[in-house]
């Protein structure tokens, strides 16, 4: 359906330290989320975002390569629109969108398990929008604090905590979605194999975990049959 290229390419995008794989990444999320539109037109909204986040993303490509040129034995080329104070700024406006990407993917997302009736996922989903809403606050406040000139060390490293459980927040939800919503038809069908030897053993744990709490579930109502009796 697409949720496994979008696990893979999230991981990529936002987890990898390196612009260059962010670019791919971001173009993995771009096709997957192609793919998903199929089932929900409003996944496109989510796309229109991932556009200026891979120029901000291909800039800092440029100009890590440019920084690279001395070290290479090649002319050092310095050019204004790589300086600090415009690298800053693209710094910003990058996580500027990707709160916006996010809070679009993650309210299209949970629209679409509503459709499917998977509480599990929408409730999920409505954590990482709650989220969002915090680290957009952090950043704010980060902003502000920056241009009154106080320090800013204890907040930018709560900044950096909340984005990087955030991102594995949502790279589980994106998982759960990987192993529950299949495409029409596919139901019935047998769960092939991942390649990924994790991808099993996670999913042998999930379900282990879900058939326990069907049994206990079960339990519950028989034993509330027979008070009724």
């Amino acid at each position: 359906m697409g949720f496994g290229i979008l696990f893979l390419s999230y991981f990529l995008a936002f987890f990898v330290p390196l612009s260059y794989l962010k670019v791919i990444g971001y173009a993995g999320i771009a096709w997957s989320l192609g793919k998903l539109k199929d089932y929900r037109p409003a996944f496109t909204r989510a796309v229109w975002w991932l556009i200026p986040l891979g120029v901000c993303c291909l800039y800092h490509v440029i100009g890590s390569v440019l920084a690279l040129l001395p070290h290479m034995g090649m002319a050092s080329i310095e050019l204004p629109v790589f300086g600090k104070l415009v690298t800053a700024i693209v710094s910003m406006l990058e996580c500027a969108l990707t709160l916006c990407f996010h809070f679009v993917l993650l309210r299209e997302l949970r629209g679409f398990a509503l459709e499917l009736e998977l509480p599990a996922i929408v409730k999920k989903a409505d954590w990482g929008l709650w989220l969002v809403g915090v680290q957009a606050s952090t950043y704010i406040v980060a902003l502000a604090l920056e241009i009154a000139g106080f320090g800013l060390q204890l907040l930018s490293l709560i900044a950096f905590l909340l984005q990087f459980v955030w991102a594995i927040f949502n790279l589980i939800n994106l998982f759960g979605c990987y192993m529950y919503i299949c495409p029409e038809g596919d139901e019935d069908m047998e769960r092939r194999p991942s390649r990924f030897g994790f991808v099993n053993d996670m999913r042998q744990k999930m379900d282990e975990r879900d058939k326990l709490a069907r049994e206990r579930e079960a339990a519950l109502r028989e034993r509330k049959k027979k008070k009724k009796k």
